[in-house]
């Protein structure tokens, strides 16, 4: 890149604009003179709704047609030149990587090796790397065989959940009570998700924790964020819905010896949870994206959207390491009303659900100076119930 080219200068192609991290990320580069154009499968598109997103393309659905979805990505790439190209949920970095040619012709992007992408996305390879590193994890089986889930059900105590390797967020996920259901349930999960993990179930009042990390290919750590979970849906595990940024030193030299055991390049995500019994940090997985709760960072002080996208564009990029402790991320609506509607102790929550205005609180879609958004997500949220969504 030019010395000379300035942020304004540059533009990005956004994939996934229909999933609400998408937003803060627009938001971000919009208000800072970027081009955004965003692409997205589904006919509604929060993202696309933005001011500060200049178009949006409708594109293939990756999970139906994948060669559609990386051709559809190169011709985006040949009409638009992006400056950035930046690849949003697990599948699409998956569907790039194994065809890089669709995009590095007209852009770039600061992506994992396909190996390290495996490694990371791959929640059982995630454990086996912990393992190897000494870092604590929960009680953790890959069974191959239903003889071998039986065997397991037999001498199990307590609770555990089946979850698939590759997935985000709770989708896919199944939590059991009784052992006894442990052999069904799995059968249920592996019909679309082989050879899930069965891992001990944490309790769900046990603390939360992400470590958040933008690392460039020369292995500089540029961007450090962290923050504490305090409410999510379903309440039982699930994306969060009101989170507050937290600085565990501890956590933070665990989640960069993982990370750089692996040689990572790119943004992620490392999850922990605290087992209750021993007060141990157990690490859940990594997730080598950007996350649900990046407008909580932003406001913190690490814009991690226009770190990636300067240090990707080869504009001069500062490493950016601190950041405002106790500001809160809400995403209120539907997640935390959905979460105050369906939690027993609805009106003993703290914060209190009710609590909507403070110097120190932000909120991933409502924005007065960007309201479209929020009232499309009001619109399709019915249209999804009365089931008209598109």
């Amino acid at each position: 890149m030019s010395e000379a080219m300035r942020l304004e200068d540059t533009s990005i192609l956004v994939t996934d604009v229909d999933r609400r991290k998408s937003l803060p990320i627009i938001r971000s580069l919009g208000r800072q003179g970027v081009k955004v154009i965003g692409m997205a499968s589904s006919g509604f598109s929060v993202g696309g709704l933005s001011r500060y997103c200049a178009k949006t393309l409708r594109c293939p659905d990756y999970k139906r047609d994948p060669d559609g979805f990386v051709s559809f990505v190169a011709q985006a790439c040949e009409t638009y030149r992006p400056t950035v190209f930046l690849p949003l949920e697990d599948r699409a970095i998956e569907l790039c990587l194994e065809q890089p040619e669709c995009f590095t012709t007209h852009s770039r992007a600061l992506l994992p090796s396909r190996e390290v992408m495996e490694v990371s996305y791959d929640k059982w390879k995630t454990c086996e790397l912990a393992r190897r590193l000494d870092i604590p994890i929960p009680e953790s089986h890959c069974p191959e065989t239903v003889e071998e889930v039986r065997a397991l059900a037999a001498d199990w105590r307590g609770g555990c959940v089946i979850k698939p390797r590759k997935t985000s967020g709770s989708r896919g996920m199944a939590f059991v009570d009784d052992p006894g259901d442990i052999e069904p349930v799995w059968q249920r999960v592996s019909r679309e998700f082989p050879r899930p993990i069965v891992q001990k179930r944490m309790d769900a009042s046990g603390d939360a924790f992400g470590v958040f990390v933008l690392i460039d290919e020369a292995g500089e750590l540029l961007g450090l964020f962290g923050h504490k979970r305090l409410r999510e849906y379903p309440i039982s595990g699930g994306p969060s819905t009101l989170c507050k940024s937290h600085r565990d030193e501890a956590l933070i030299e665990r989640s960069l010896r993982l990370l750089r055991e692996i040689d990572f390049h790119g943004v992620a995500m490392v999850e922990y949870k605290v087992d209750r019994v021993s007060g141990e940090a157990m690490l859940l997985e990594i997730n080598p994206r950007f996350w649900g709760s990046i407008g909580l960072a932003i406001a913190a002080g690490v814009d991690f959207p226009r770190l990636y996208h300067q240090t990707v564009a080869g504009l001069e990029t500062r490493p950016v390491l601190e950041y405002t402790p106790d500001t809160y991320g809400r995403w209120l609506f539907p997640g935390d009303l959905l979460h105050f509607l369906k939690n027993p102790n609805r009106f003993g929550l703290e914060p209190s659900f009710f609590w909507f205005r403070g110097d120190n609180l932000a909120y991933d879609i409502l924005s007065l100076d960007d309201p479209l958004p929020a009232l499309g997500m009001v619109v399709e949220s019915i249209r999804r119930v009365l089931g008209m969504s598109t």
